[in-house]
């Protein structure tokens, strides 16, 4: 008999001879898969675990956060687990966080293509599971003298816009915040290359990796992530290059930042392609305009560009540009965070964002921000973005 949650994983036993209990998974991996995934741990303990992938479409950050949990279990239990025919770009998800060591004949690659951010591969093994712990200033319970002053003063909110199409939306939406929340709150759009992570702001629509310094550095608490806007990566050509991804050995790429979730997905869809990321030229332009302008000058030969902006480009600039490959990883997203000295305005806000749907203003901001909505995140999608955050970006 199957196992199976409706339009979602189903996993279905297919042999269990010699202590080897093999599964052929079909479906999405994600939030709804718990209870499927939950009655694998009826193995034996001991056993010799083997995964077929061939049929799983799709795998999300709370996905793959649920398999790392099964898969820690197994091995704490002496039992042998093997994923066998990912897909591209679950392969990819696999061993960006780690999982890849459990991928048949995959965990020298593994351990092998994890770029670093002076441009090379390292050689450091698997690092820890587990994110730091957010580091919490004013847990003696004395308020700090930011935080006697937030009540009472105008508050400071920046966003790091997905898109330039978004700004008039987003001046909207901070309105629509100071009215809902009887609060003064100035909004200015981060500017291009500046890091906000070291800005004096109270309120902080966040880059999914800026999102994990603020947690990590400012204890910054995330509060909520936009519905179905996973930040995803594009590999451009000029137009008059008609090379393929495989012809491009030692390349020059420029993007937008060393430190961003787009770099590291654009030299992971490029490993996976059979390149050596590592033997690149890199650019960082401080931003993707910029970079873009770099490419179309010919003083580059590749951009790593969010999907997102690649989308907006204007006629001229997408004429100008070849789509050479692009990701469905579903696995990173912008998060809405706030200073730690606001927690007490989390429920409020939380409330804003979720009943923005059922406002008839609400609704049209989120229209003009090209928002479908907002939504909680699971806390095992923020553990494996800290967690990618702390293999990568810091290292």
């Amino acid at each position: 008999m199957s196992m199976t949650i409706a339009e979602s994983l189903t996993i279905t036993p297919v042999s269990d001879d010699n202590d080897t209990y093999c599964f052929e998974c079909a479906g999405s991996i994600d939030a709804l898969a718990d209870p499927t995934l939950a009655m694998l741990r009826a193995t034996p303990s001991g056993a010799h675990v083997v995964l077929n992938f061939s049929q799983v479409s799709r795998v999300n950050s709370m996905g793959l956060s649920l398999l790392l949990k099964l898969f820690e279990e197994w091995e704490g239990s002496g039992t042998e687990v093997e994923v066998h025919n990912l897909n591209r770009m679950v392969s990819m998800l696999f061993k960006i966080t780690g999982l890849g060591r459990f991928v048949r004949g995959a965990a020298a690659a593994d351990r092998s293509a994890q770029p670093s951010r002076s441009g090379a591969t390292t050689s450091s093994g698997t690092p820890a599971i587990n994110p730091a712990e957010p580091f919490h200033p004013h847990a003696s319970g004395t308020a700090a003298p930011q935080e006697q002053a937030a009540q009472s003063r105008k508050l400071n909110f920046a966003a790091s816009l997905q898109t330039g199409q978004q700004l008039s939306g987003w001046y909207l939406f901070n309105t629509y915040l100071q009215r809902r929340m009887q609060r003064a709150i100035h909004f200015e759009q981060s500017q291009a290359g500046q890091d906000i992570t070291s800005e004096p702001s109270d309120l902080l629509f966040a880059k999914p990796f800026e999102a994990c310094s603020l947690i990590q550095q400012r204890s910054f608490i995330p509060l909520m992530r936009p519905i179905g806007e996973a930040d995803e990566v594009v590999i451009l050509l000029r137009a008059d290059d008609d090379r393929s991804l495989t012809d491009l050995e030692n390349a020059k790429v420029v993007t937008a930042s060393q430190g961003s979730f787009v770099y590291l997905l654009g030299r992971m869809l490029c490993d996976e392609s059979g390149l050596d990321s590592s033997s690149f030229d890199y650019q960082f332009a401080g931003n993707e305009i910029k970079a873009l302008q770099l490419l179309i000058r010919k003083q580059a030969d590749v951009l790593f560009m969010l999907t997102k902006t690649y989308e907006g480009l204007s006629y001229f600039s997408r004429k100008n540009t070849r789509l050479l490959d692009q990701s469905t990883t579903d696995f990173a997203f912008h998060l809405f965070c706030i200073a730690p000295y606001l927690n007490d305005c989390s429920e409020s806000l939380n409330e804003i964002f979720l009943g923005m749907e059922a406002d008839e203003q609400g609704r049209q901001i989120l229209k003009d921000s090209h928002l479908q909505g907002w939504c909680r995140p699971e806390q095992g999608e923020l553990n494996m973005l800290q967690m990618v955050f702390n293999r990568y970006a810091t290292s």
